[in-house]
């Protein structure tokens, strides 16, 4: 085998041409026949141009030998003996070797299921690892009468040699725990034995020359199959010189580099003098390089950006981004697209971070944490959930704002029986016939929906139980039938590679090992997890005649561009290092002879050198603060070589000024907008205390519609306890109106006992839940005595429970002809002497604090508003619900509302004088007081505390 070396830059290739035309004509062979090998098969059009142009400068243009890589390559030999092991078996034999070794979990803290699928992802990591560096090439003696167990021992007894050997080094405890679960996990149908195997096979079928171009040393697996190559063909390794060596000429760009950062050096020669770096000298000859540093993370983004789309629109045909910083290279690529610029990306995402993969793991997420409602949105919005539902938008509209209106977290019991509240929350009781059978079928269509997710969710199997891998996986392929996400993942690129990876999965009952392999289904979803994880996602690109590539910084070896922009080069990311952790720690990768930090730094400065050496146009850029806001500095190798560029009077260093997107507040008079046009036609109670409360919360939270949905809480709210009691007093008073109605007389002590029951029937669903609830519940019990008296006396007056939670709706003359509408829900009508109607407010407070509401009624209009829905009141009152143990006080329990009349005559007359003024383009000043600043979700449009004055402008136009 014949070693050459060339010095890395833009001349390596055309040298690497050259030298392989000559080897080629000695060889005394056909092009036909010969074969050159890269790395990569991004490599290939560089080496084949190469080529081509070393022919052509010759004077002799000649067929081209073929250039591929080793796995393209071996997929010319037809399979041979055992199919290889899958990453999913491989990984699922190492997770159930693990399981079993609940030491070696506590000593990683590996307690959860994700974690544990991380820690056997690692070791089957290492394990390759170890196999690359350490397997003997008698493993891969093949002989056709060899069966799989001899194979097996002969794999086995060299892995005792090597543990043999290795031990001879006194390796520490680390070393010896990770060489043992080696021995026990690898075997011969691994995937790199069985590289191994191919390779030799491949090498013995060799009838021509081989040319090996690589920017790097081979592999010991490559540097195998080169010297059972050698011994049949004539083999040329080309690669890279990186000694450093001075050479006749001046001193050169090249030499620049390696002075500046001599870890990139690599000296081949065992007897090479010791290299001293020199001051460098910066050479004429050398590439245009900018060092940009941001002040944010932004800021670099929109930095890295703008150079690209400015290359592009100056001509420049192939340039790149080095994603060196993932995250900033994710949101260069989103503006990017923002722009439209063609890019072509070849860093590839992890499947997992697909919508495709999100869908399927809601789906999970739904099982495992008992029809969680924030899962359930998740998966019902995603468009791989059964997208040909009928009425799907209108259903998932209607289940989101009852769950939100109820506070629903969750539970498969409590999400069947949703629908029956579906009605009241989509037809007032002013709706048509048209509107009240649409709102019919979309709560239909909700029941429907939620049913078929419920009865899905109830094939699975619960809890903690062990299941064989084969039911998980019926489990799985029924399930996406049953939601129609099959369907939908088949029409979409990244649903497509899931379901591939998917079908991958179904060859794992047949696998020795995962064959009795069982799982609970937290292990079956981290699994899930850990393979999205470990699979790439490329998301296909349009062929452009100009694009942008992004590529990892290995990815530009042996390339040329246009032009290179490079994200991420601070200190704390060039270089870059992995997480080290107990048992695969730095120390001990260099007692097993594995690639450790330093030789991983060396080949990034290797890496950032060539990016420097064969481009002539190169953007490197940084953030000097962190997402924390804590300083940070630009890579040690870039301030090296900016301090050698400001002596020779370059200056290489920029700063991106924030140009885009940015907008200064200028402190101005308290807000003031007027929207006539967007004066509502529908008002309740809540909207109109808003109104008087803080007019521009109206006018962004009503008139521009920015108050958005209510959150789901897991904490239990006063609001959840309220309604609770809405539904026991109405359950309560229905039975008492249904007896009365049959002339039955229940006496206080039976209505107090019946009282206890459904409070009892009610709250128990709550408190098996949530624990919180308990307080509520001995609380209200302490009232209900002093409530039942207070009934039986008010009956006693002449006033009976005639209704409760009763949607209402009229409509309101305006001067202007034109009418508005006002809606809302009275909590409780009562009948009393001579027909007469009251309406009675229920309200989770004191009757103390409900006296002082008779002073605030201009604040609270909630009570007289049931005056306007109920033309025939002719009383109100508030009833409190919280303060009263005392059945003898039963009179504090309610709180008239004084001159009811002369109040809703007011409500009235102040409504429609408010209404109009709106309409004549009144003003809505923010002159909110704390209280309503306090929770309001259009401060952040109010700017509140900037003001240069609190003074309230003109209310009028």
């Amino acid at each position: 085998m014949t070693p050459l070396r060339f010095r890395p830059g833009p001349d390596f290739l055309d040298q690497a041409a050259a030298a392989a035309w000559f080897f080629l004509d000695r060889c005394g062979v056909s092009e036909a026949g010969a074969h050159v090998i890269v790395p990569t098969a991004a490599q290939i059009p560089g080496v084949r141009m190469a080529l081509d142009a070393a022919a052509r400068a010759a004077g002799q243009p000649r067929l081209l030998p073929r250039v591929l890589t080793l796995g393209h390559w071996l997929l010319d030999l037809p399979p041979e003996g055992a199919p290889v092991r899958s990453h999913a078996a491989r990984l699922l034999a190492v997770q159930q070797a693990v399981r079993a070794q609940d030491w070696l979990r506590r000593s990683f803290g590996a307690q959860t299921e994700s974690a544990a699928w991380g820690l056997a992802q690692t070791l089957l990591s290492i394990c390759d690892e170890l196999n690359t560096r350490w397997l003997e090439d008698v493993v891969v003696s093949d002989g056709e009468a060899m069966d799989g167990t001899d194979r097996a021992a002969l794999l086995q007894g060299a892995l005792e040699r090597t543990y043999a050997h290795l031990s001879e080094r006194m390796l520490g405890e680390e070393s010896r725990i990770v060489l043992a679960f080696w021995q026990a996990l690898s075997g011969p149908d691994d995937p790199l034995p069985s590289r191994r195997r191919a390779l030799r096979r491949l090498a013995q079928q060799l009838s021509g020359p081989v040319v090996w171009i690589a920017p790097t040393p081979p592999t010991p697996i490559e540097g195998a199959f080169l010297r059972d190559a050698d011994e049949l063909v004539p083999v040329l390794e080309i690669g890279y010189d990186w000694s450093g060596a001075a050479e006749a000429q001046e001193p050169g760009w090249y030499d620049t580099l390696i002075s500046l950062w001599p870890e990139a050096r690599i000296s081949d020669a065992a007897d090479a003098p010791a290299f001293t770096p020199a001051l460098p000298t910066l050479p004429e000859a050398r590439p245009a390089i900018r060092v940009i540093g941001s002040a944010r993370f932004e800021d670099e983004a929109a930095a890295a950006a703008d150079q690209l789309v400015q290359w592009l629109n100056a001509g420049r045909r192939n340039i790149a981004l080095v994603a060196h910083d993932r995250v900033v290279a994710r949101r260069v690529r989103a503006l990017l697209a923002r722009a439209g610029a063609p890019v072509r990306d070849e860093t590839g995402w992890k499947l997992s971070t697909t919508r495709a993969a999100a869908a399927l793991m809601r789906w999970f997420d739904l099982l495992v944490r008992d029809g969680d409602t924030a899962a359930l949105l998740d998966l019902l919005k995603s468009p791989f959930c059964l997208p040909d539902f009928a009425d799907r938008g209108a259903a998932i509209a209607l289940i989101e704002r009852q769950v939100r209106r109820d506070n629903v977290s969750g539970g498969w019991d409590r999400l069947r029986h949703l629908p029956r509240a579906l009605p009241a929350a989509l037809a007032g009781a002013d709706a048509d016939d048209t509107e009240i059978q649409r709102a019919e079928v979309v709560r239909r269509s909700a029941g429907e929906l939620l049913a078929i997710l419920a009865d899905e969710a109830a094939r699975w199997p619960r809890g903690l139980a062990q299941h064989p891998l084969s039911m998980w996986l019926g489990c799985l392929e029924g399930t996406l039938d049953a939601l129609g996400m099959r369907a939908a993942l088949a029409a979409d690129e990244a649903g497509r590679q899931l379901l591939d990876a998917l079908a991958r999965l179904q060859d794992l009952p047949s696998d020795e090992t995962s064959s009795h392999a069982t799982l609970s289904q937290a292990e079956f979803r981290a699994m899930l997890s850990a393979l999205l994880e470990s699979v790439a996602y490329k998301e296909p690109s349009a062929a452009s005649a100009a694009r942008i590539t992004i590529l990892p910084l290995n990815g530009a070896r042996m390339r040329r561009f246009d032009g290179v922009v490079v994200v991420g080069c601070d200190d704390a990311q060039l270089p870059s290092s992995a997480a080290e952790l107990m048992f695969f720690s730095n120390q001990m990768r260099r007692e097993l002879q594995l690639e450790d930090r330093e030789s991983r730094f060396a080949q990034q400065a290797r890496d950032l050198a060539e990016v420097l050496l064969n481009n002539d146009d190169v953007v490197l850029t940084w953030q000097r603060l962190g997402g924390r806001g804590e300083p940070k500095h630009v890579s040690g190798w870039i301030e090296r070589l900016s301090a050698c560029c400001a002596r020779a009077g370059v200056a290489i260093e920029a700063s991106m000024a924030p140009l885009v997107h940015q907008t200064f507040a200028e402190t101005q008079g308290m807000p003031a907008p007027a929207a006539p046009e967007l004066v509502p036609a529908r008002w309740s109670a809540q909207a109109y205390n808003m109104l008087r409360r803080c007019p521009y919360q109206f006018f962004a939270g009503r008139m521009l519609g920015l108050a958005g949905l209510d959150a789901v809480s897991d904490d239990l709210e006063k609001r959840d306890i309220g309604e609770l009691l809405h539904r026991v007093l109405l359950r309560y008073h229905r039975e008492l109106l249904a007896r009365r109605e049959r002339g039955e007389t229940v006496p206080e002590a039976e209505r107090l006992d019946r009282l206890r029951e459904i409070s009892d029937d009610v709250f128990g669903a709550l408190m098996a839940e949530d624990g919180n609830a308990i307080g509520y519940y001995r609380r209200w019990c302490e009232v209900l005595p002093s409530y039942v008296t207070w009934q039986t006396e008010r009956e006693a007056q002449g006033w009976f429970w005639r209704g409760g939670e009763i949607d209402a709706g009229v409509d309101l003359p305006m001067p202007d002809g034109k009418p508005i509408r006002l809606n809302g829900r009275i909590d409780r009508l009562d009948q009393g002497p001579g027909g007469a109607h009251a309406v009675l407010d229920y309200k989770t407070q004191s009757a103390t604090r409900l006296k002082r509401k008779t002073s605030e009624i201009e604040e609270d209009c909630q009570l007289p508003f049931y005056g306007l829905l109920r033309a025939d009141a002719v009383g109100g009152s508030w009833v409190a619900l919280e303060g009263v143990r005392d059945g003898a006080a039963s009179l504090q329990r309610e709180v008239d509302l004084p001159d009811f009349d002369a109040a809703v005559a007011w409500l009235e007359r102040q409504l429609r004088d408010d209404v109009m003024r709106l309409r004549e383009g009144a003003r809505l000043p923010a002159f909110g007081d704390a209280s309503a600043c306090m929770y309001c979700s259009a401060r952040g449009l109010c700017r509140k505390g900037f003001w240069e004055s609190t003074a309230v402008p003109a209310l009028t136009t």
